[in-house]
């Protein structure tokens, strides 16, 4: 199917009378992630175009410039559920004209028929040839195994969102009260062996697209994204065997009540942090540690203190906790904003509190010593 011999038939039965360069807009908005508030930021590669640009699209194949743009951007699912918004006779009439092309096409299948078409067209566009029967056989077949095989731990390597640059699709949804996972297993360097360092779970439709696609600059920036996945996942494996006093979760949600009222006139000299914290390598950390320390860590040692004389928490306890954390990362060489996000996750896993409290609390440690060993120079 060519876009040429698509596109009028789609704006016969389904434009509403708009002329084709609006009805070319309202296509690539239902086509790709972009949202209307975006348009005309320069994200929505509709916008740059002129009105007589888009009429000669129309009339020959997409150029490969804007397919380039949009493929790893595709929402074929917005497509469908927009042409099923149309009327049942506005989609038979579609059907109808589209038989020639596939003769089971009728008002209940004609939108995925046409969401598929649009992909198609928009990868070979962009230059990305498609697989022939007996590859994509392989393909599955490959994909199959490597699912059965490395699946669980590649999914759950991901948090549960596809980590392809841009996409960020959940890859577990529900579906009538179940929980369904949506992802495929792909090979990142296509010429390298199926080892689990080699492979990433992405959501159906980026590993569908990449599994075309032979960037050596895309797969790079794969491999850059498996190295921040799997040391997260070994981080997060470094500190799942020590334990943390439930008793913090009383710490954090008093933090969390914490008002204007309360912090006013007692903010804190963190002298401590320039010691644990170099401005010019860690500016961002840096930063965000001095501007809690200095709002809150007054307020949080009065609520541990409190919370230990009240027999609520063991505050020694904690303090040589969280200092266990930090050296086990320390002996694992990871970074000190590494460390930090790190303990902030442990404590977020184990509380179920909000991330930002919990890297509160472990400013506040990092000022109170247990976290960070002071640098030498």
């Amino acid at each position: 199917m060519e876009f040429k011999t698509l596109f009028p038939i789609m704006k016969k039965h389904l434009a509403d009378g708009d002329d084709v360069p609006y009805f070319f807009r309202e296509l690539m908005a239902m086509l790709t992630t972009v949202t209307e508030d975006e348009w005309g930021t320069g994200k929505d590669p509709s916008v740059k175009l002129s009105d007589e640009t888009i009429r000669s699209y129309t009339k020959r194949k997409l150029p490969k410039k804007l397919a380039s743009s949009i493929v790893y951007r595709l929402t074929p699912e917005v497509m469908v559920e927009r042409i099923n918004e149309h009327s049942d006779a506005s989609r038979r009439l579609l059907a109808d004209d589209l038989k020639g092309y596939d003769a089971t096409l009728n008002a209940d299948n004609v939108a995925e028929a046409i969401s598929g078409w649009m992909v198609e067209i928009v990868q070979e566009s962009a230059g990305l040839v498609p697989q022939d029967a007996l590859q994509k056989q392989q393909q599955q077949q490959l994909a199959s195994d490597l699912k059965i095989r490395y699946g669980d731990y590649l999914l759950s390597e991901t948090d549960g969102y596809c980590p392809f640059p841009g996409c960020g699709k959940q890859l577990t949804i529900t579906n009538k009260g179940k929980a369904v996972h949506t992802y495929e297993v792909s090979l990142i360097d296509k010429g390298k062996p199926a080892v689990p360092d080699n492979l990433i779970a992405m959501c159906p439709q980026c590993y569908a697209t990449y599994l075309l696609d032979d960037s050596k600059k895309l797969s790079r920036e794969l491999k850059e994204i498996k190295n921040i996945l799997s040391t997260h996942k070994q981080s997060v494996h470094l500190l799942d065997d020590l334990p943390l006093e439930k008793g913090i979760v009383g710490v954090i949600r008093k933090v969390k009540k914490l008002g204007e009222k309360e912090l006013v006139g007692t903010s804190f000299d963190p002298k401590e942090i320039k010691q644990k914290l170099s401005p010019s390598q860690d500016m961002a950390l840096y930063i965000a540690v001095n501007s809690y320390v200095t709002t809150y860590y007054p307020q949080i040692k009065e609520i541990m203190m409190n919370l230990d004389k009240r027999g609520e928490i063991d505050y020694d306890e904690i303090q040589d906790q969280i200092h266990a954390f930090y050296k086990r990362l320390k002996k694992a060489n990871k970074s000190r904003l590494e460390t930090f996000n790190e303990i902030a996750g442990k404590i977020h896993r184990v509380t179920l509190q909000d991330e930002l409290y919990c890297q509160i609390v472990v400013s506040y440690f990092v000022q109170s010593c247990e976290v960070f060993d002071a640098i030498t120079k």
